[in-house]
């Protein structure tokens, strides 16, 4: 009797718009930053290896853009690591003429260099800066560990190269808060506060050359409870005044050069 009601045309399409609705709900889970617009990338994933780690104990990864500078100059981004060294070296040409170098101090392999170069204009200047992510390769939740280093590029045509330790996840894209088109860069950590553990979200800007905290004119940070389940809610369970606390300066491990 009731397979047989079951069956029935109106049944199936019950079935079908609570599927749909279900559907539907789920998509629209999103963090709170996510109803701000997202900066647009491009992405540049052909990174050239060059393994020299037999002979010369090193390793290159070059990656070429064309026409990445307004008068439509080539960028290209080599980075080498040594087996003799705990630090690597970024350098950056301009053609095929370098222009910068710097240090850090983390292992680029061919395990972690699997994120794209991506490029935008981050801050609104009408210049496009590069956005680059390097896994630190843990396990489980240290799996989301990386080190984000960011070039923006300045009018002499040189670029100030920051860069940080961070976690990535879904939907970590800046976003615009404000509509002044230099998009907040949005941090992520993992904090441990009265017996619970939670994901921690710092904004910042660049502006004067360096990171820029602008937590307090957006009511940040946030904070939302790590769960064994997606989770997009900032929690109840800590007062908004109290997450003020948790606001950083600088991200973590922070960088200038």
């Amino acid at each position: 009797m009731y397979g047989d009601q079951w069956n029935k045309p109106s049944h199936m399409k019950l079935y079908l718009l609570l599927a749909c609705l279900l559907t539907v709900i789920l998509c629209k889970a999103q963090y709170p930053f996510e109803q701000y617009p997202a900066v647009t990338y491009r992405e540049f994933k052909k990174w050239k290896v060059y393994d020299r780690q037999a002979k010369e104990s090193k390793i290159h990864f070059t990656l070429m853009i064309p026409q990445f500078f307004t008068n439509g100059d080539s960028i290209t981004l080599q980075l080498t690591s040594f087996n003799t060294s705990d630090s690597s070296l970024m350098r950056v040409f301009r053609n095929k003429k370098q222009i910068q170098n710097r240090n850090e101090s983390m292992w680029f392999t061919a395990s972690n260099m699997t994120e794209p170069v991506r490029t935008a204009d981050i801050n609104g200047d009408g210049l496009t800066d590069l956005k680059i992510i390097i896994p630190y390769l843990g396990c489980g939740i240290a799996s989301m560990n990386v080190r984000t280093i960011y070039l923006f590029q300045q009018r002499s045509g040189k670029f100030d190269m920051i860069s940080f330790d961070d976690m990535i996840g879904k939907h970590r894209a800046e976003r615009d808060f404000d509509g002044d088109v230099n998009y907040e860069i949005i941090t992520m950590t993992l904090t441990y506060y009265q017996q619970h553990s939670y994901w921690l979200y710092n904004l910042f800007n660049y502006r004067d050359n360096s990171l820029v905290s602008v937590n307090n004119i957006h009511d940040y940070p946030i904070m939302i409870q790590y769960l064994y389940r997606d989770n997009y809610k900032v929690t109840t369970k800590i007062s908004r005044d109290k997450m003020k606390s948790f606001a950083i300066k600088l991200p973590d491990a922070y960088s200038k050069k």
